[in-house]
């Protein structure tokens, strides 16, 4: 078993280190390094070279890119736009992803979310503000994955297309049919088509690995022979190549390319190819460790195409669904992020996100999870989705056979009827629309089978009584309704419910007893909305009541003001996960009183200090041991303390009292001059200071909070990964040159005028820095030594000021 879980690790790891060459040869990822030695990178410059063509010197107004699903053609359109991005021939340069189902108004909205204008939710007029908006302005506008014909002038876009009276108006789409570039009126259109043999045997070698692929002539002849039948196709070509890495059985070999020989046939049919890459694809599904991370790795396709998918929302949802359960709800996140790990590794999810918090699903990939889903070829009608299509879509929906449903991201003012009985119902998410309580009444009351219902992000004014009928619930989430301000008597009635979320809504009100009859529950949320702070009295009487739940793992609390602070001190028994400390009337803060809570080193994983009128935070006076620490805390928040002055340090160090903190958010700290401490966290990987109008130098070597640090001198920010400035005014320099950041992946430097020292020597340089954002008068500004300029030059991607 050892050996098993060893070669597992080396597996992962190599995984994990080749991921951002695979994200080459996905068509979605625009954030990713360009991997220079790929072979196929020949074929994509003469692409990339001949749009560019189309684009700047061909009068042509709509430009098509076609080819089959995986091949590389959102990848070509992300690098047409990064070459675009600076050209001064376009005034505005918008990408859209358009995908199955998509509407005209799902277009505008993206549109008018990329130019900042307002959004009614009114075709017509939104087709005219945008109009109006481009009509005298030079534009490119890129689509991509078009399924079928959109009218352009129903959007909004400026006719006729081309270049006339000096303006440039062009359009270019992708799509996976020919068929539609003529739909669209294509007049110059580019086919991207599959690798040549030899380029396809480079990238999936690159994928299994030498040692794999020569472990025997026998095997290297049986992976030729793979490469095949895989035709040429990228997306193909990764994920099995992912998925044979470490096979040494000749069997696997032969079952792999008969699984291959199956999924090909000679027809030219869009709908067949499709069919025939899920086919080749599967197989990486199907070769997935356990049917766990084949579920896990199917409810990704609930989210909209292209949009990210965040860690903690995805976490959540494996939660809820019982998909991951662990004795503690921090090994349940542990764990959960670990599968999307595997995930990631076996190349079915492509990291992302400015602050790597988020996945992505390529949009092939995503429908093979949906073709999955449905039974492959059978359509069994279990999962419907039509996520992120915009409201005037019109649909209707299998409620007798649905046992998913996914409407999320729409923003609906109402469900399709509801005819028949949805009986085996199971999961509904409506997060993310414009639904009222009256829409839901009559509906809601159907779905008795329910177990999992995602509510957030919509109108609700209050908790309906027909949705406490849903006896079956386990995972309720209202989050983000800031007009509930009220749960009815009937809430009790859900005894079954395990995972409940209400932050960020306004409740003033529970009847005694409800929440003592949740005898199931296991998480709740209650951080309410800031303007609206629950009363002390149902502060005190909730904390009582969820005293006596005998399952509960995870409580999300806020406490305002130090008479509902130190009503925690009745309940030291529970496990608060999140804790907003706000309004506290006090000039110095000591965090170790925080600390005398039992749940503080044991369950609190989240802490945000929010509007008080503190001059001074004081870490370790009055600890009970030196070494006493949060053990759990992963992210901490100082946001709008205007009058805080000093961060001070007795007694302790960084290291000991935040062993694992891995995210500092400082917000809003007008008088703060710098964040000397946070050089030696030892697990720190994000760090985001915005709007700190004081902060001259943010780290400095030799000030006085760091003699208590106890940790090397000579290093710093040993695993900070991301770090961001944002709206400092007076910032003249980040820190001292002898500063290092042997793991920063990523600086992002954001509205800081006065700017013009990096912590950057020849001899000192960040290794691993992939990008550096900065706006282009900051860039110049900057006093740096040639070696550093010419090491940061490829890594720059400027902002405009």
């Amino acid at each position: 078993m050892n050996d098993i879980a060893e070669k597992n690790v080396t597996i992962e790891q190599e995984a994990a280190k080749e991921l951002q060459e695979a994200q080459e040869c996905l068509d979605d990822n625009p954030h990713v390094v360009e991997v220079e030695s790929m072979p196929s990178m020949s074929v994509d410059d003469r692409n990339l070279q001949e749009a560019l063509r189309l684009i700047k010197d061909d009068p042509v107004g709509v430009i098509g890119i076609w080819g089959p699903g995986g091949v590389g053609k959102t990848r070509l359109l992300n690098k047409i736009k990064n070459s675009i991005d600076d050209d001064k021939t376009f005034n505005y340069v918008v990408q859209v992803t358009a995908s199955r189902g998509c509407s005209v108004e799902k277009i505008q909205t993206d549109i008018a979310r990329h130019l900042n204008l307002n959004r009614d939710g009114n075709v017509e007029s939104q087709s005219r503000v945008i109009f109006d908006f481009l009509k005298k302005r030079s534009f490119l506008v890129l689509l991509d994955d078009i399924w079928g014909q959109i009218d352009l002038q129903a959007v909004g876009i400026p006719y006729p297309l081309g270049y006339a009276n000096q303006i440039w108006r062009k359009v270019v789409l992708t799509t996976r049919s020919r068929r539609v570039c003529g739909q669209m009126e294509v007049r110059k259109d580019l086919n991207v088509s599959c690798l040549h043999e030899d380029d396809s045997w480079q990238v999936f070698q690159d994928k299994v690995g030498h040692k794999t692929l020569f472990y025997s002539p026998r095997i290297e002849a049986l992976a030729r022979e793979l490469v095949k039948e895989m035709k040429g196709l990228p997306l193909a070509l990764i994920t099995l190549g992912k998925a044979m890495y470490g096979k040494t059985d000749t069997a696997e070999w032969e079952y792999a390319i008969q699984h291959m020989r199956r999924s090909c046939c000679d027809n030219d049919d869009p709908l067949d190819m499709e069919r025939i890459v899920f086919s080749q694809i599967k197989f990486s599904f199907d070769s997935l460790r356990n049917n766990t991370l084949r579920k896990c790795f199917l409810t990704c396709a609930l989210w909209p195409e292209d949009q990210h998918i965040y860690k903690v929302e995805l976490a959540r949802c494996w939660i809820g669904l019982g998909l991951v359960h662990e004795s503690d709800i921090h090994s349940s996140y542990t764990k959960a992020y670990s599968l999307m790990g595997d995930l990631s590794a076996a190349c079915l999810l492509d990291g992302c996100g400015e602050m790597y918090d988020s996945f992505k699903m390529h949009d092939v990939v995503r429908d093979m999870a949906l073709w999955i889903s449905c039974g492959c070829n059978e359509k069994n009608g279990k999962w419907f989705v039509r996520a992120g299509i915009g409201r005037h879509e019109n649909f209707s929906i299998p409620w007798s056979q649905v046992e998913f449903v996914s409407l999320m991201c729409n923003y609906v003012l109402k469900l399709p009827p509801v005819g028949s009985n949805p009986c085996h119902m199971r999961m509904l998410c409506l997060g993310n629309n414009w639904l009222h309580e009256s829409i839901l009444i009559e509906e809601i009351k159907k779905f008795t089978s329910l177990t999992y219902l995602d509510l957030r992000f919509n109108n609700l004014g209050e908790i309906p009584e027909e949705l406490c009928s849903l006896t079956n619930l386990e995972h309720l989430d209202l989050s983000h309704n800031i007009e509930i301000n009220e749960v009815p008597y009937s809430f009790g009635n859900l005894i079954k419910l395990k995972f409940l979320y209400l932050g960020w809504t306004s409740i003033q009100r529970i009847p005694e007893g409800v929440i003592s009859k949740l005898q199931s529950l296991q998480v709740i949320d209650f951080n309410t909305f800031y303007l609206r702070p629950i009363p002390k009295d149902l502060l005190s009487r909730m904390l009582r009541e969820l005293g006596t739940l005998p399952h509960l793992k995870a409580v999300g609390i806020t406490a305002m003001c130090f008479s509902q602070y130190k009503l925690l001190r009745e309940s030291e028994d529970l496990p608060i996960r999140s804790l907003t400390l706000r309004r506290l009337e006090t000039r110095a803060f000591y965090f170790s009183d925080i600390l005398s809570h039992e749940f503080a080193p044991r369950t609190l994983y989240e802490l945000l200090i929010h509007m008080c009128i503190m001059e001074e935070i004081i870490f370790g006076h009055g600890l009970a041991e030196p070494n006493c620490g949060f053990r759990t805390l992963n992210q901490l928040s100082f946001s709008d303390l205007s009058n805080l002055r000093e961060i001070t340090w007795t007694k302790t160090s960084p290291a000991s009292l935040f062993p694992r903190l891995a995210c500092l958010d400082v917000h809003s700290c007008g008088k703060l001059n710098h964040l000397s401490w946070a050089m030696d966290l030892p697990c720190l990987e994000q760090l985001v200071i915005y709007d700190c109008s004081s902060m001259r130098q943010a780290f400095m070597r030799h000030h006085g909070d760091n003699q208590c640090s106890g940790q090397d001198s000579s290093k710093t920010f040993p695993c900070l990964r991301y770090l961001k400035f944002l709206r400092c005014e007076s910032l003249v320099g980040i820190g001292d040159p002898d500063m290092t950041f042997p793991s920063l992946e990523r600086l992002v430097l954001h509205h800081c005028p006065e700017l013009n020292r990096l912590p950057f020597k020849t001899d000192n340089l960040p290794r691993k820095l992939q990008e550096l954002q900065i706006d282009v008068g900051s860039w110049e500004r900057l006093e740096l030594e040639e070696g550093v300029r010419s090491f940061l030059q490829p890594r720059l991607k400027l902002e405009k000021e």
